[in-house]
């Protein structure tokens, strides 16, 4: 089934330990949760998984904009708009949804940046001004997202990954409820399997 990685990618809110956060998924070492938000109508999300790699290439993955394609789930294309530096980019994405719901494309600032020798924060935010629309896609309004990721040990990372998302245009609630446990599922096994690899 096809559905669209921006509601992962993957509806996050700092809802960690929330008594509104229901577990939607458990499997593979990977948790999803979704959990009820008063400021927007959708649910956030909240994933929490851990993985073999260090810091360094953990950022230089998420920071590698041309490959969402081959981990982000539905994802179809991903192009960089801006370069500011080498840790803040603006890019653009088209994620392919299931008939007949129109394809989203969403524009997004992502910064990374150490707090500290151990701890990697990753921020993303929609800027939908930045690049016209283009006709035949709905574009994402707003979105933001963090990751947190924390080394516990040489090669062992903890992340929390939250999401807050509003998909735009007219969304079905049956493909939203799929998409918040299955999409960000999806894509971090996908992250593990490639990070883990190298």
């Amino acid at each position: 089934m096809k559905v669209f990685v921006f509601i992962l990618v993957l509806l996050f809110g700092k809802a960690v330990g929330q008594t509104n956060c229901t577990l939607r998924k458990n499997q593979d070492s990977i948790k999803v949760f979704t959990c009820h938000t008063d400021s927007s109508k959708f649910k956030s999300i909240i994933a929490e998984f851990s993985v073999h790699t260090s810091l360094t290439s953990l950022s230089d993955f998420v920071l590698d904009i041309p490959k969402y394609t081959q981990w982000q789930f539905n994802t179809v294309e991903s192009k960089i708009i801006q370069k500011i530096s080498s840790t803040e980019i603006i890019y653009r994405t088209v994620v392919e949804a299931p008939w007949p719901v129109t394809d989203r494309d969403m524009v997004v600032r992502i910064k990374s940046e150490f707090t500290d020798q151990k701890t990697l924060k990753i921020m993303t935010d929609s800027q939908s001004d930045i690049v016209p629309i283009n006709e035949g896609l709905v574009r994402v309004p707003s979105s933001h997202a963090e990751w947190w990721v924390r080394e516990k040990s040489k090669n062992y990372l903890e992340v929390k990954y939250t999401m807050q998302i509003d998909p735009g245009g007219s969304v079905p609630a049956w493909l939203v409820n799929w998409v918040c446990a299955n999409a960000p599922y999806q894509s971090f096994i996908n992250l593990k399997a490639k990070l883990e690899k190298k």
